[in-house]
């Protein structure tokens, strides 16, 4: 008896050894992301002039300067900006969204995408925009990528 006593209380603690973590949490000082897709209501943009209004925006991942490491687009709901940040490898990143003029001119982005779109090898941006009668006019936008 008391054999099996000691062998299920074996069994018991070797398996409570801890679980290796799946994700490791990056701070945004160490990565150099920092975005925020924040949502501001108002007077005329809220839950009830615009149900979607909580809904988020986009991100796109793609290697934009073909130097093989993947790069970030983020877009928003237009109250923080989109940002692009290139990735310079080891999990950091800088942010080149006015170096590269892809800042955006909307008013409101839903979405994005990473299109090599006129098959020249290198990755363009299209970001798609919403329109809100009376309260917002946007127009999709396409950044050609100029390998710069």
């Amino acid at each position: 008896m008391r054999q099996v006593a000691f062998i299920l209380l074996t069994l018991i603690i070797c398996s409570c050894k801890q679980k290796q973590a799946l994700f490791i949490e990056k701070i945004a000082a160490t990565t150099g992301i920092n975005f925020t897709n924040q949502i501001i209501e108002n007077d005329s943009l809220n839950f009830f002039s615009y149900q979607y209004i909580f809904n988020g925006a986009g991100v796109a991942v793609g290697d934009i300067d073909n130097d093989g490491w993947e790069d970030i687009f983020f877009v928003s709901n237009k109250q923080g900006g989109n940002k692009l940040y290139k990735n310079k490898g080891a999990f950091t990143f800088t942010d080149i969204t006015n170096a590269a003029g892809v800042e955006g001119k909307s008013e409101w982005s839903t979405g994005v995408t990473m299109v090599d779109i006129n098959a020249d090898g290198w990755l363009d941006i299209y970001v798609s925009t919403v329109t809100i009668p009376r309260l917002l006019q946007s127009h999709n936008e396409l950044y050609i990528n100029n390998r710069n």
